[in-house]
C-alpha cells in the first residue's frame, strides 16, 4: 500500500513536467516618463510564485495555457492586476502609474473572485505587518487595531480577539492559510491562538462576509494570506524583541529552502513576559480602595510557543501546500479577574514572573493542505484542515453548590473542541460575467471536563453551497451578486449534576438539544468609478448567523464577566440587512476614503439581564440568553497625505452607533468614538539606507452609551513614537527600531477590556526595542 501510495505522489509531481509550456514575458515602466521600473514584481495569483523584474524592467515566466490572473507591484507604484488566456508564447508591456501613498503600492482583491479593489462593492483593507510592527503589539489582534474600524478586546496583554465595526466573537470569522480558526471564539476572554510573528499579509473585510465565509462572518472577516513563495535556495530571517513595561523577550526565526518547483518553510517563535505595570498603586472595586503593589497586576505574566511548518509543491497544472502548526500558550489571570477581588490576596505580589492561580493553558494543533488544480483553463481551489483547541482554565477549587471536589483539583474548566473543515471553489469566466461556485464544509465535537460547569458536551455541522458573480455594465461601472444556501445541525447531551448536600439527587444544567437550522445568505453591489480619482461602491446583503451552543445551552457562572449565563435552547437564527457605502477620492499625493455603513437585525441575540439573582454563591445576577430588533450602524473616514514625498500624513476616524429596538438601550461592548493621527518623516530614503521617525496621537471620547449594568467608560489621549533604521550587511538585511508606547505614562481605562470592570487602568510606558535580519 505505502509503495503504490508513493508511486502516486511521484507521478503526480512528475506530472506537470510533460505538459507544453508557453513562454509569457512582462516589461513594466513608469506611466508617466515610461522609463523601465527595475525589480518590480509579477506574481501568479493561482500558485503564489513571483518573479522579480531585472534591471531593464524585464520578466519572464514558462507557463501552460489557461487563464491566468496576474498581480503586478512595485515600490513607488500604484499596484495593478490583469486576466489573461494564454494561448501561446506572449509578451506585453504594462504602465504602473506613481504614487506617494503606501497603500496604492499593494493590490486589494477578493481572492474567490480575483476581483481587483476598483471593481469591488465591498471595502477591503489590505496590510503588510513588517516584522519590526509585529514586535508593538503583544497579540496579532492588537496588532490590527491600527486599521479604522478595527478594535481589540483585550484581557490583560497576552489574550485578544479582533473587534470589527463593534462585532466580535462569533460574528466574524478569522482565516489562517484558507482555514477557518476555531478555538471556542463565543469566549470574550478566549483570544486567537495564532503566532503574530507568522501574520504577514493580511486582508480585512469590514461588513458582510456571510455569503463567501458562512454564517459566522456576518460582521466582518480578517483573513491571513499564505506567505508568498520564497526564493531560489535558501532564505530566512530572526526577530527579536525586548519590552520594558513587563519585561517581555520574544525571539522569532524563520527558514526556507526552494528547489525548482518544491519548497519548505519553517517558523519557531517565543515569547516570555512578566505581570505588567500600570500607571497607579491602587483601584476602586465596589467601593472598596485595593492595592496594586509596584504599580504591577499581580500574576499577569504568560509565556507563548509557537512554530509552524510548510511544504509546498508547484507544478503546471497543480500546486500543493501542506501545513502544521502549533500555538501553546499559558498566561496568569489577575486575581480579581475570576471572582472577587480581595485585598489580602493583592497586598503582596511575589516572583513577578510566576504564572500562578488562576490562569488559562491552551494548546491549538492545526493540520490543512492548500490544492489549486487547473481543470481545463480554469482553477480549482481545496482547503482542508483538522484543527484541535484543548483549554484549560486552573483555579482554586470552588464547588459554587454543586458535588464535592478535590481540593488539590486546580482544573476548573477544561474544554478539547476538536474541527474538521472544507472549503472548495471554482471560478471560470464567460463573456461578460466571471462566476465562481463554492461549498464549505464544518464538523466539530466538543468535551467537557473540570469541576465547573458551563456548558456540556456537543456536536455541530454547518454545511453552506454558494454562488459569485461578477461584470461590467460598462468601462465604469462594475457589479456583483451572489447567493448562499446554509444548514446547520447542533447536538448537546443532557447534563445532570448531583447536588452535594444530597448526592442520590441529580439536577438539570442543560437540556438535551438536537435543532436544525436553516437559512439564506444573498447580496447585490455596484463600483462606479469616472474617473482616475473617484470610486463609489454600494452592497446591500441579507445574512444570517447561526446561535452557538452556549447562546442555546450555556448554564454556570462564566468567571470575569461577574455573572451566571443560561442559554435558551429556542433561539433562532440570527438575521440581518446590512448596507455598506464606499467613496474614495485619490491623487498621486493624497487619499481619503469614507466607509458608512448601516445593519438592521430582525432578531439580535445578546444577554439580557433576567433581574433575578442566581442561586449559587459570587454568582451574581442571572443572565439570559434572548433575540431582539436592533439597529447597528457607523461608519469610518481615513486620509493620507503627503506635502513633500518624505512626509506621511494620516488621520483614522471610526463611530458606532447601535440602539437595542426593544429596550431602546445601547447593545453593549460598543467601541467609543476614537481617532489616529499618525506623521512619519523618511530621514533618509535610498537604496542601500532608509531611517524614518514617526509619532501617533490616539483620541478616544468618552463611551456614555453603554447597556444596562454596563459602566460608562471616561475618554482618553495617548501618545507613542517610533524610529526605524533598515541597511544592507554582508549581503543582509537589517532593520533596527525603537518604539515608545503610551510616552506619557497616562492612566487610563479601556472600555474594550476584561478588566474595564474591576476599574483596572491599563498597560503603561512601555519601551520596544526590536531587531530584524533578513537573508
Amino acid at each position: 500500500m505505502l509503495r503504490l501510495l508513493y508511486f502516486f505522489l511521484i507521478s503526480l509531481c512528475s506530472a506537470g513536467q510533460l505538459v507544453a509550456q508557453r513562454k509569457l514575458i512582462v516589461e513594466f515602466r513608469d506611466s508617466d516618463t515610461k522609463k523601465a521600473i527595475p525589480n518590480a514584481l509579477l506574481e501568479i495569483h493561482e500558485s503564489g510564485a513571483h518573479i522579480s523584474a531585472n534591471a531593464k524592467g524585464l520578466c519572464s515566466v514558462e507557463l501552460v495555457k489557461g487563464n491566468y490572473h496576474l498581480h503586478f507591484s512595485a515600490t513607488g507604484f500604484e499596484a495593478d492586476d490583469l486576466d489573461i488566456t494564454l494561448k501561446n508564447d506572449t509578451s506585453f508591456t504594462i504602465y504602473l502609474k506613481p504614487t506617494f501613498v503606501e497603500l496604492k503600492e499593494v493590490l486589494i482583491e477578493e481572492g474567490m473572485s480575483k476581483t481587483t479593489s476598483r471593481k469591488l462593492t465591498q471595502d477591503i483593507e489590505r496590510i503588510n505587518i513588517s516584522e519590526t510592527n509585529k514586535t508593538e503589539g503583544a497579540t496579532l489582534a492588537e496588532a490590527l487595531s491600527n486599521v479604522a474600524g478595527v478594535e481589540s478586546y483585550n484581557t490583560g496583554v497576552g489574550v485578544a480577539k479582533p473587534i470589527i465595526r463593534g462585532f466580535t466573537a462569533t460574528r466574524i470569522s478569522v482565516y489562517d492559510q484558507g482555514i477557518k480558526q476555531e478555538g471556542q471564539q463565543w469566549g470574550m476572554d478566549h483570544g486567537l491562538e495564532i503566532d503574530p510573528f507568522s501574520a504577514t499579509r493580511i486582508e480585512i473585510l469590514k461588513g458582510a462576509g456571510a455569503l463567501q465565509y458562512g454564517s459566522d462572518a456576518l460582521g466582518g472577516v480578517v483573513k491571513l494570506l499564505p506567505d508568498p513563495v520564497p526564493d531560489e535556495g535558501i532564505s530566512g530571517g530572526y526577530t527579536g524583541m525586548y519590552k520594558s513595561n513587563n519585561n517581555t523577550l520574544g525571539n522569532s526565526v524563520h527558514l526556507n529552502y526552494k528547489n525548482d518547483n518544491h519548497f519548505v518553510s519553517g517558523r519557531l517563535s517565543y515569547q516570555d513576559y512578566d505581570d505588567y505595570r500600570i500607571p497607579a498603586d491602587e483601584f476602586t472595586y465596589n467601593g472598596f480602595v485595593l492595592p496594586v503593589v509596584d504599580n504591577r497586576l499581580k500574576n499577569t505574566a504568560g509565556q507563548l510557543l509557537s512554530g509552524r511548518l510548510t511544504y509546498g509543491y508547484l507544478g503546471e497544472k497543480y500546486n500543493l501546500r501542506l501545513m502544521a502548526s502549533q500555538y501553546n500558550q499559558k498566561v496568569g489571570l489577575y486575581l480579581g479577574a475570576t471572582g472577587i477581588p480581595r485585598a489580602f490576596d493583592l497586598s503582596r505580589i511575589g516572583d513577578v514572573s510566576d504564572i500562578d492561580l488562576p490562569n488559562q493553558d491552551v494548546k491549538h494543533s492545526k493540520l490543512y493542505a492548500k490544492l489549486n488544480v487547473k481543470l481545463k483553463d480554469n482553477w480549482l481551489t481545496t482547503d482542508i484542515g483538522y484543527q484541535e483547541n484543548n483549554r484549560v482554565e486552573n483555579s482554586n477549587p470552588h464547588a459554587h453548590g454543586f458535588i464535592e471536589i478535590d481540593e488539590n483539583d486546580t482544573k476548573a474548566l477544561g474544554l478539547n473542541l476538536k474541527t474538521w473543515s472544507l472549503n472548495s471553489s471554482y471560478s471560470w469566466s464567460g463573456e461578460k460575467v466571471k462566476y465562481v461556485l463554492g461549498t464549505n464544509q464544518q464538523f466539530q465535537k466538543n468535551e467537557r471536563s473540570g469541576w465547573e460547569y458551563l456548558l456540556p458536551d456537543f456536536e455541530t455541522y454547518n454545511g453552506g453551497v454558494f454562488t459569485l458573480l461578477n461584470g461590467d455594465f460598462s468601462e465604469k461601472l462594475s457589479w456583483s451578486g451572489g447567493l448562499r444556501l446554509d444548514f446547520g445541525n447542533i447536538n448537546s447531551e443532557q447534563y445532570l449534576q448531583p447536588w452535594y448536600n444530597d448526592l442520590d439527587s441529580l439536577v438539570e444544567r442543560s437540556p438535551a438539544l438536537n435543532r436544525n437550522f436553516f437559512n439564506y445568505a444573498a447580496s447585490l453591489g455596484l463600483s462606479y468609478y469616472p474617473d482616475e480619482s473617484w470610486n463609489f461602491k454600494l452592497n446591500l446583503a441579507k445574512s444570517f448567523r447561526v446561535p452557538v451552543p452556549a447562546e442555546l445551552v450555556s448554564n454556570g457562572v462564566h468567571h470575569g464577566t461577574f455573572r451566571h449565563e443560561i442559554g435558551n435552547p429556542d433561539l433562532d437564527a440570527e438575521e440581518g440587512y446590512q448596507l455598506d457605502v464606499t467613496a474614495i477620492y485619490q491623487q498621486k499625493a493624497f487619499y481619503v476614503k469614507l466607509t458608512p455603513f448601516v445593519n438592521y437585525f430582525t432578531n439580535y441575540l445578546y444577554l439580557r439581564p433576567s433581574g433575578r439573582f442566581s442561586p449559587l454563591p459570587d454568582a451574581g445576577q442571572m443572565y439570559i440568553y434572548s433575540q431582539t430588533e436592533a439597529l447597528h450602524m457607523g461608519g469610518e473616514l481615513f486620509a493620507e497625505v503627503h506635502p513633500i514625498e518624505r512626509l506621511h500624513i494620516s488621520t483614522a476616524l471610526e463611530y458606532v452607533y447601535n440602539l437595542n429596538l426593544e429596550t431602546q438601550l445601547p447593545l453593549p461592548f460598543t467601541p467609543p468614538l476614537s481617532n489616529l493621527f499618525a506623521m512619519e518623516y523618511d530621514l533618509v530614503k535610498t537604496s542601500k539606507v532608509k531611517c524614518n521617525i514617526a509619532g501617533e496621537y490616539r483620541a478616544t471620547a468618552a463611551q456614555n452609551r453603554v447597556d444596562r449594568n454596563e459602566k460608562p467608560t471616561p475618554g482618553y489621549n495617548l501618545f507613542n513614537a517610533k524610529t526605524s533604521i533598515e541597511f544592507l550587511f554582508w549581503k543582509t538585511d537589517v532593520v533596527l527600531g525603537l518604539a515608545c508606547r503610551n510616552i506619557g505614562n497616562t492612566a487610563y481605562l479601556s472600555h474594550l477590556s476584561r478588566y474595564r470592570i474591576l476599574n483596572l487602568s491599563e498597560q503603561g510606558r512601555n519601551f520596544i526595542v526590536s531587531v530584524n535580519i533578513e537573508f
